[in-house]
């Protein structure tokens, strides 16, 4: 009995030990990302030595990470160790709020897009070539918007498409350039804001869920959330921001707000959609509701779009763009294409377009994993946030692209369903920025993740290390 008491000691203490040690590690890690990063962006052009050694730094911190949270039901749900957790993520966040962006150029067109919506004009109705090139139909209050923007209205990926960025980014965009026109450090002090509500909310779900506080690191201290928001300062934040509140409204049955703020949710990013048909299968025996959700979502929906819809659409339209020809850092989605490409070239089947194919089949497949997961109701919540998280993941795992901070959308699931497999992108993901040297990156970051992926959904979530049944609860 006292081996048995001291091995459970001895395990104890190295679970907090790690713990302690990922603080810290996240804290330096923040302070050398500050300290790189004016030589990391594009305008710096840094050579492939200096890719590599950031690389390798966020590959180390990503597997400090991972096995800390291996040892996460090691540490005492203890005040002092939930306020280390919170302080020293926020104090990371703090630290990384003046960082230059390292190897992105995304933060451009959310200026623009914000200075043109608070300027009340559609930001949908122009691209930014055009203002660049003082087309005839461009406002001249545009025009002096551009002059105003000095470099940003130059420095726009993909000039030509209009902008894909959904109605409320664009007043998120339009609130940070009224505050603080034209920063991209002003731009990520809003996202601190948002993110301090993503904290409050994490915590309130997972005492919805009776799970331990602590969870709540796999997000806060989660280096990819840290770098993909913190640093490059991609707005998805608000996606999540709005996707938590509406699974905790939904865990607390008040399906209207749930509907209503799901629907703000897509208003950022078209992909929390998925979690509808969730939300209305629990509702199926409980017609009013049920009706009176689809009413609240469908409305908010249809106000929210309707700055896309009066724009028009033409060959430049940014949502069909994306939708039609977008592929990025593929790994499923790569090999598919590729096996349809060999099949119509060895049969000679000149008149498909594989793409086209492609992308029909992975609707196809995330449609099926919906039908499959809903096809009987789900009334345990837990649950209901693990076949969520196992849907986000499908969408991401085949997806044509498979951007880094796309990663962050399996993020707040894995709080209150965590799986090895999807917490391995966190230290497999920074590969991407190699991907220029070979194509083989891209097949590293994920076949391992895809297929450990698979063993969990047919062993078990984790292996047993995150049974809910052992692991102790927040009551």
């Amino acid at each position: 009995m006292m081996e048995l008491k001291n091995n459970i000691t001895s395990a104890a203490l190295k679970g907090k030990t790690i713990w302690i040690l990922l603080g810290f590690g996240i804290l330096l890690y923040a302070f050398y990302i500050l300290k790189v990063s004016p030589t990391l962006t594009y305008d710096a052009n840094p050579d492939t030595v200096s890719k590599i050694l950031f690389v390798s730094q966020r590959i180390l911190i990503g597997i400090l990470f991972f096995l800390a949270i291996i040892n996460i039901t090691k540490i005492p749900l203890k005040e002092g160790w939930i306020a280390w957790i919170i302080f020293t993520g926020l104090f990371a966040r703090i630290i990384l709020i003046p960082s230059a962006p390292i190897l992105e150029d995304d933060f451009y067109r959310y200026m623009w897009d914000g200075a043109v919506t608070a300027n009340e004009f559609n930001p949908y109705a122009l691209s930014p070539l055009q203002v660049q090139q003082h087309n005839p139909i461009v406002p001249e209050k545009i025009l002096k918007l551009a002059d105003q923007s000095g470099e940003i209205i130059n420095k726009i990926n993909h000039p030509k498409i209009k902008t894909l960025y959904p109605a409320l980014a664009q007043i998120t965009f339009a609130i940070s350039y009224y505050f603080f026109p034209w920063s991209f450090t002003g731009w990520k002090f809003i996202m601190l804001l948002g993110d301090l509500v993503m904290l409050f909310f994490l915590i309130k779900i997972l005492r919805e869920l009776k799970l331990p506080i602590t969870f709540v690191a796999i997000y806060w201290l989660n280096p990819v959330i840290l770098n993909e928001f913190f640093n490059t300062g991609h707005y998805d934040l608000f996606a999540l921001l709005f996707t938590a509140i509406s699974f905790y409204y939904f865990l607390r049955n008040d399906s209207i707000t749930a509907s209503i703020t799901l629907a703000l949710a897509v208003g950022f990013k078209l992909w929390p959609i998925i979690l509808f048909p969730f939300y209305l299968r629990r509702l199926t025996n409980h017609k009013s509701k049920l009706l009176s959700s689809i009413f609240a979502f469908s409305v908010f929906i249809v106000i929210i779009f309707i700055p896309v819809f009066r724009s028009g659409i033409d060959e430049n339209f940014g949502f069909m763009k994306y939708a039609a020809n977008w592929i990025n850092n593929a790994g499923f989605y790569s090999i598919l294409k590729e096996s349809i490409d060999l099949f119509t070239t060895t049969f000679k089947i000149y008149y498909v377009c594989a793409d086209c194919v492609a992308r029909w089949i992975t609707i196809g497949l995330i449609t099926v994993t919906i039908l499959w997961l809903i096809r009987k109701p789900t009334y345990n919540n837990r649950e209901l946030a693990d076949k969520i998280l196992i849907t986000v993941a499908v969408m991401f795992l085949i997806s044509p692209t498979q951007f880094p901070w796309y990663y962050t959308w399996l993020v707040p699931f894995l709080v209150f369903s965590p799986k090895f497999s999807l917490l391995m992108y966190v230290f497999l993901i920074p590969l991407y920025h190699l991907n220029y040297l070979g194509g083989y990156f891209v097949y590293i970051q994920h076949i391992p993740v895809i297929l450990l992926f698979l063993y969990e959904l047919k062993k078990g979530s984790g292996f047993g290390f995150f049974d809910p049944d052992k692991i102790y609860l927040n009551t």
